[in-house]
């Protein structure tokens, strides 16, 4: 705490913390008041380089969203120091069984399918593959012998090869990062990139444990023109179990994780039912 102290101290603006939010193996998020304005604060632990790289696309993210949809107003940005401060927007993670509703699933499908739909225009986006490839890098010592590493990444390389159209997505879409308030609103952008339209769809379904009748609301939602091919679907959520295991792995080989502070082997065990 006193490493966060010293970071909020460093900041040349009046901010005031107001109560903790978030804590997870990278950061710490504080609601506060910033210059006045009520907001959140978010500050990094000492995390590895190719999660600062991550930090710096989401702020060209947050720019570039500015003339979009799910606009999030920056208003301090320092990312030798880790800190990100952006405009509060009110809202609530949505419950297990509040968003189940068939409404509520209609809803978030067509809140997907605006992101989806957002335009590029010049601005540089990563590739998602570009991203998987970068772990493949780090853990390339280790995808030989960890069947989880191995599996994760067959099932990537199985996916990626087809020929699909890509588009603007979120890539993180759990249910820390979506904000219920008359509408929905997703937060944590460092991940967005170039992506298939599937991959948002499948974290959604997979972060809610959602069953074939809400997944068919989401999908409702999201677009009665979308060709949906029913397996590639499940390939992309079973991907998504695998990817976390992947980020873990990553985050073990570049800081000082270890694999009991990041349940290596409680998620080994629940992979093992695709074995």
């Amino acid at each position: 705490m006193q490493k966060i102290d010293k970071k909020i101290a460093s900041v040349d603006h009046k901010i005031e913390i107001i109560s903790s939010l978030k804590i997870d193996l990278i950061s710490q998020i504080f609601l506060c008041n910033f210059n006045g304005i009520k907001s959140v604060i978010r500050i990094d632990f000492d995390i590895p380089n190719w999660l600062k790289k991550q930090r710096a696309s989401e702020f060209q993210i947050l720019n570039f969203l500015k003339t979009k949809i799910q606009n999030q107003k920056v208003l301090y940005h320092d990312l030798d120091r880790g800190i990100l401060i952006r405009e509060f927007h009110d809202g609530k993670e949505i419950s297990y069984s509040d968003i189940r509703r068939k409404e509520n699933l209609i809803s978030l499908g067509k809140e997907i399918k605006k992101v989806h739909e957002i335009k590029i225009d010049n601005v540089a986006i990563n590739n998602f593959k570009n991203l998987i490839e970068n772990y493949r890098d780090i853990l390339k010592n280790k995808i030989k012998n960890n069947w989880y590493l191995n599996q994760g990444f067959k099932i990537f390389d199985s996916l990626s090869c087809e020929k699909e159209q890509i588009i603007f997505s979120h890539n993180d879409l759990n249910r820390q990062n979506i904000l219920f308030n008359r509408k929905y609103f997703f937060i944590d952008w460092e991940y967005a990139s170039l992506n298939s339209p599937y991959f948002d769809l499948a974290s959604i379904i997979s972060s809610y444990d959602f069953n074939d009748k809400e997944t068919g609301y989401l999908l409702c939602g999201y677009s009665k023109n979308f060709f949906l091919d029913q397996e590639k679907l499940k390939s992309w959520v079973k991907f998504t179990y695998f990817l976390d295991y992947i980020w873990r792995q990553c985050l073990i080989e570049t800081s000082r994780h270890d694999e009991k502070t990041l349940s290596i082997k409680s998620l080994e065990r629940n992979l093992d039912i695709f074995q």
